[in-house]
């Protein structure tokens, strides 16, 4: 058996299942055929291979609830890079994702930081606050 290690990196987002603040829903399929394009784009333009483990999830946030898919990201020893490199990759497939299935705002969790990204300050109207 042949061991392959490498430091620790991970990076996950959690992208709603709304399109924007409306009713209208994003399908599973359509959620993962933007993935693959957008894994695609990532790999054309960085020659990077981000890996996506998926997980549904929901957004439950006072008064919010949006069903959701956690995206998992990893440093997939096969294709060692660094860091930075990878950190870079997968912003912008989430900025892209998130222009491509109308999102506001997406929070991604690295392992030493995290990064939100956002296209206005609105909020979902669903949500309490005052």
């Amino acid at each position: 058996m042949n061991y392959i290690k490498c430091k620790t990196f991970t990076a996950k987002a959690v992208v709603g299942l709304k399109q924007g603040y409306t009713e209208r829903s994003i399908s599973i399929d359509e959620f993962k055929s933007t993935l693959l394009t957008e894994q695609n784009n990532i790999y054309k333009k960085y020659n990077i291979t981000l890996s996506a483990k998926i997980s549904s999830c929901e957004i439950m946030f006072l008064g919010q609830e949006e069903p959701s898919i956690e995206l998992s990201f990893i440093q997939y020893p096969k294709f060692l890079r660094e860091e930075n490199e990878i950190k870079k990759a997968v912003l912008d497939l989430i900025e892209n994702m998130m222009i491509n299935l109308n999102q506001n705002r997406v929070v991604i969790v690295f392992t030493d930081e995290t990064v939100m990204i956002e296209k206005s300050d609105i909020i979902d109207p669903n949500i309490n606050i005052s």
